[in-house]
């Protein structure tokens, strides 16, 4: 998390990241469409060509080459979806309504996020930016591609079995998907599918007296989902972080911030947090103490409290990395 935005502040001071020539469509129905009448699956890039460093990083080391047009685009239509903050690159831009509709759709928290999607939208893969160059991200993408694409016919049939069901077998089956999904990451590809069922418990057990919608609530955050309806179930099961629920949403909230105007925001979500009493997960209090501790330092121009962060990391015990120590050395002697 740290080097991430260490990297970005850094990198978005270089040439903006730019898709090569015709190998890229910028439209997504115009690519959408294109990929049914191809029988390709969709390569979509999320990114912020002028401002993200981990973008301009990716399309440098992996989407300019050659051996990565060929090899991914054999397979797929090569979509590029951009959300600049420059005027130029925004005049570049075909239909900026439409891609912001679609990263709300696909609850696209950080860039660069990769999505691999059937033609009709269906996401059977999600990446990022992955050092090594062009060639092993070739491989990575033919493995999602496999695994993605057998993982959604599970989800699928699941989904068929759950909308078939009644009664007490509906509950076996929902109680199996929260199960299921609690197991995955946020990238797996029936995480949508399975969160879309798990999602039921938040109206079936809405006063949590079965204590499913509490189970639902903590897998669908484990994924990732931070959707106004679990946010809102979160805050309502543990509203004083009692049960580290509260600290999960702000993790989600605060962990990929796409802009600067956001910093204050997360910063301030933090602080509400932190005002509480101690974060439960140890890991989890370093990811949001460190980048406290930085926004207020780099951005906010707050010492006081930046220097209270960089305590707080200090305090926690966990190994402490050489470059996230010399920031915090930085930081204390503000």
């Amino acid at each position: 998390m740290l080097s991430h935005l260490l990297f970005t502040a850094v990198a978005a001071l270089a040439a903006p990241a730019t898709h090569r020539g015709d190998a890229w469509i910028a439209d997504w129905d115009a690519a959408a469409k294109l990929a049914k009448e191809s029988g390709k699956d969709l390569f979509v890039d999320f990114t912020g060509s002028d401002w993200c460093g981990w973008c301009i990083k990716l399309h440098e080391e992996v989407f300019a080459h050659e051996e990565f047009l060929k090899g991914v685009g054999d397979q797929f239509v090569l979509v590029a979806l951009d959300y600049p903050q420059g005027d130029e690159a925004k005049a570049k831009v075909p239909n900026p309504a439409r891609n912001a509709e679609l990263a709300k759709q696909y609850k696209i928290a950080g860039y660069p996020t990769i999505l691999l999607m059937t033609p009709e939208g269906e996401v059977f893969g999600r990446s990022g930016y992955r050092e090594g160059g062009a060639a092993p991200y070739v491989t990575h993408v033919a493995e999602l591609r496999t695994g993605g694409k057998a993982a959604l016919a599970e989800a699928k049939e699941f989904e068929a079995k759950f909308a078939a069901a009644k009664g007490e077998e509906q509950l076996k089956l929902l109680d199996a998907a929260i199960e299921k999904l609690q197991a995955l990451d946020g990238d797996a590809p029936s995480a949508a599918k399975l969160g879309a069922i798990a999602r039921h418990a938040l109206t079936l057990d809405a006063d949590n007296k079965a204590g499913r919608k509490l189970k639902a609530v903590k897998a669908l955050l484990h994924v990732g989902d931070v959707a106004e309806d679990v946010v809102t179930a979160a805050r309502q099961l543990d509203p004083k972080n009692a049960d580290g629920l509260l600290e999960q949403v702000v993790a989600a909230e605060t962990g990929n911030i796409g802009g600067p105007d956001e910093i204050g925001p997360a910063a301030k979500k933090i602080d509400e947090l932190d005002a509480l009493g101690p974060i439960k997960d140890k890991e989890l209090a370093m990811q949001l103490y460190v980048n406290a501790a930085f926004w207020n330092f780099q951005f906010l121009k707050n010492n006081e409290a930046a220097k209270k962060y960089a305590k707080k990391v200090s305090e926690l015990g966990l190994e402490i990395n050489p470059r996230l120590q010399q920031l915090l050395d930085r930081i204390n002697g503000s």
